[in-house]
Order: C-alpha cells, then structure tokens, then sequence
C-alpha cells in the first residue's frame, strides 16, 4: 500500500499567475520550487516525493475560498480534504511515499479548489513510478565479544538478532526479532542475482507463499573463522524486507573473551 503524509502549511500571501484559468474561478498551481515534484517526473520507490499547490481566489470575483480537496489516484484513504472559509490564498505542502511491495506504473495527485459562489479549478501532477530501480548493496560488519553484543542495533535494523554463542556446538546464533519473519538461502548466489527492487519484492512474494520461515540460523563456526556464501532474507517488523549475505566470520581470542566479526553485505 501507499504510505501518505500529508503535512498542513499555514497561509502565507502569494503573487502568482495561473494559466487557462476561465473568467471567476479560482486560480491553482503546482508549486514549482527545488524539491517539489512537478508534472511528468519520473520517481523512484521508496524515496520521500514532495509535492505542493497554491490557490488564491479569482482575481474578477475576489470570493472568498471554501474548501481544497487534495486526493492521490482517487483513493479515499489518501484524499485530504481542507476547509478554507475566510482565506483567499493558501499554500499546501505535502508528501507521499510509494512503496517497492506496490507495482505502479504511475501515479496522479490532484488538488481541486472550490470558492463560496461554487467555482472549482484543477491542478494535476503525473508521476511515473520506477519499479526498476537498481539495489544498492552496502557492507556490514557485525561483532560480537565475549557476553557483550557490539552490533545490537545495527543487526536490529534489518529484524535480527544475535542472542549469543553456545560452547555446546559452538555456532553463532542469529534470531529474528519479534514479529520478524525470517528466511535462511543455502545459495548466497542468489544475492547477486536480485539487482533491482522489483526483483526483491517479487523474491519476497515467492517466499511468503512458497518458502518456511526459520527460527534460527547456526551455521557459522563460532570456534574459528571461515568463509560463507549463505544469504537470510528477512521481514521486519514494519513489513520491510532485507537480504543479508553473510561471506566471512572472523574469530580471535581477546582480554574479555572471544571476538567474533560476521562479514557480508546487505541489500
């Protein structure tokens, strides 16, 4: 689904010109500043979009404004609705997030202003979504020394959890975190093969319908370093999915026990 927040801005006074605006209606337009998405741009998923209008009453009939009606491919959850009695300029800001699970092509967000004598003008802004969008692998290194977990909240980031090793199999143990779901591929090469969102959100699918979840992952030797090729693919808490490719574990003995590096990328 859409992830919409709409942000209110107090009425400021405007000088602006609205082109093919007919005798006594209202006057509206996209606000045309760095940072606003305007007609046509091309957006990519998961990426804040910030977008704006300004109204002002007709320039001939000087009404007053009643209402401005903000609405995002005509879905009533995300339609705004702003009651403008008493005001003849406004300024509206707001912001939307189209999220990598939805496949959209595009998008319209509209905004229509009415005055008291019932006269409406339109303003439209098209939106060509990018379900193509290339992922972004970054490196991460996870440690653990001795009964002190260093990387707690960085592994939380991405719904998981390092409780702890156990000197009975001596493995390190990797949990999802409450209410993750998480998802253990004995073939890492599958990391490389998932190279844009659509791709990953497709996986997730795949995996949601088909796969089993897991409840812990302990492959990785908590007695002596090696290298891996095995990947998690997780789902947050928030719904989010991650892929964590672990490639490498390093063990040495310390002052305050054993430290252990885990060492991959995530995407």
């Amino acid at each position: 689904m859409k992830k919409l927040a709409l942000a209110l801005v107090c009425f400021a006074s405007l000088a602006f010109f609205a082109s093919c605006v007919k005798e006594g209606q209202p006057t509206i337009q996209v606000i045309n500043e760095a940072g606003y998405a305007q007609d046509g741009a091309t957006i990519n998923v998961d990426e804040e979009v910030i977008f704006g209008f300004v109204v002002a009453s007709s320039p001939v009939t000087n009404k007053e404004l009643s209402t401005l009606i903000v609405k995002i491919d005509d879905d009533a959850e995300l339609t705004d609705t702003i009651n403008l009695a008493g005001k003849t300029e406004y300024r509206y800001e707001g912001s939307i997030t189209y999220l990598s699970r939805e496949i959209i092509d595009n998008s319209i967000i509209t905004a229509i202003v009415t005055d008291a004598a019932g006269q409406s003008a339109t303003a439209s802004i098209n939106l060509n979504i990018n379900q193509e969008q290339q992922l972004l692998a970054s490196t991460f290194d996870w440690s653990r020394k001795g009964l002190t977990f260093e990387s707690a909240e960085e592994m939380a980031k991405v719904g998981l959890d390092w409780p702890g090793n156990y000197r009975a199999d001596v493995y390190v143990t990797i949990k999802p975190l409450a209410n993750c779901t998480m998802y253990i591929i004995e073939d890492g090469n599958e990391f490389n093969n998932i190279t844009t969102i659509a791709q990953k959100e497709n996986y997730f699918s795949n995996l949601i319908e088909n796969g089993t979840a897991a409840a812990q992952y302990k492959e990785i030797s908590a007695f002596h370093g090696g290298t891996y090729n095995t990947m998690l693919a997780v789902i947050d808490a928030q719904g989010d999915y991650h892929l964590v490719h672990f490639e490498k574990a390093t063990v040495e003995s310390v002052s305050a026990g054993t430290l252990i590096h885990l060492l991959g990328q995530l995407k």
